[in-house]
């Protein structure tokens, strides 16, 4: 997955000499690219003036960023006690199987990428799916395949 390094300087740029804003302009980047990568970091280092350490720290400590590559639909199923004993394992194995990649991974056209979670705090609406737009409660292997059908739409929606 190449990096659009030209794009990453136009954000770099916005916050040139703002030193307190290096959280914001990290999610933007997380935003733009789905993840913060290290090539980034450097760039933003040397162009902001602040030690590459210092961003890293930033990146490492909250639990927001990801310096590992996302999809654009990135899908987290709860493997919660709570969720687990409701039957999370299988629901996650249907997700697996609908998109071909296992948590951690990102399908070959950069559309999905799966993340097993140990807890949303929903454990009363278990088990629970969640993706960047939306919180699916009481979810059952039908309504996993459902989901992934629907955001599967949507994404080809969209690249038209």
């Amino acid at each position: 997955m190449a990096i659009d390094m030209e794009r990453a300087e136009e954000l770099v740029a916005d916050f040139a000499g703002k030193e307190a804003s290096v959280t914001e302009l990290l999610l933007d980047i997380q935003d733009e690219f789905n993840y913060v990568p290290e090539k980034v970091l450097e760039m933003v280092s040397e162009k902001l003036h602040v030690p590459l350490e210092h961003l890293l720290g930033v990146v490492t400590f909250y639990n927001a960023f990801t310096t590992a590559p996302k999809g654009r639909n990135h899908i987290k199923v709860c493997t919660g006690t709570a969720c687990v004993v409701r039957g999370s394992r299988a629901i996650l194995e249907t997700v697996i199987s609908e998109l071909g990649v296992e948590p951690g991974e990102v399908t070959e056209d950069g559309a999905f990428s799966i993340e097993s979670v140990h807890c949303f705090g929903t454990c009363a609406h278990g088990p629970v799916i969640v993706t960047a737009k939306d919180f699916y409660g009481y979810v059952t292997q039908a309504k996993a395949s459902d989901i992934i059908d629907t955001i599967k739409e949507a994404d080809e929606e969209a690249s038209e």
